[in-house]
Parts: C-alpha cells; structure tokens; sequence
C-alpha cells in the first residue's frame, strides 16, 4: 500500500499551499469551529515519503488559518497514525 493510501484510509487527502507546499489533510471540528489537520514532513517541505520519516502535525482554524493547537513533532508518521487508532 502506498503512503497515498494509507494516508486516505485515515481519512486524509492530498493537498498543496498557496506557496505549492504539499501536505496531508483532514476536515475536523475542533471546539465547536471548523478546522483541518496538517501533515508534513519535520522541515515542512512537503510529504513524508515513507512511514518512518519524522513528521511535523499542525492543526489550523480553518477561516483564519491561525494554529489552534501547537505544532506537534513525531519520530515518524506511523507513531502520528497510531494515535489517531
């Protein structure tokens, strides 16, 4: 299974900033306001590209794009994912 669908069968989408960044996405409610979930790699460069690679997890306000919980750093995108079992 690739990255792509192991990332899709958690619910995540592929998608890229203004600035052409990719990233892993997820829609979520987060105290009663909208707001997405963002996976990248550790320097924010783009996507992980395997499941042992560190990644950096954001969660923004999705109207002002503002952090609503602090940026979250994990040894690798398999120990993000195993919270989210």
């Amino acid at each position: 299974m690739s990255i792509e669908e192991v990332m899709k069968s958690y619910g995540f989408n592929l998608a890229a900033s203004c600035a052409g960044i990719a990233s892993y996405t997820r829609w979520i409610k987060y105290q009663g306001k909208r707001a997405y979930i963002s996976v990248t790699d550790i320097n924010e460069k783009g996507l992980p590209m395997t499941l042992g690679e560190p990644v950096k997890v954001s969660t923004y306000d999705l109207r002002s794009g503002d952090d609503i919980i602090e940026p979250q750093r994990f040894e690798s995108l398999q120990s993000y994912l195993d919270t989210l079992a």
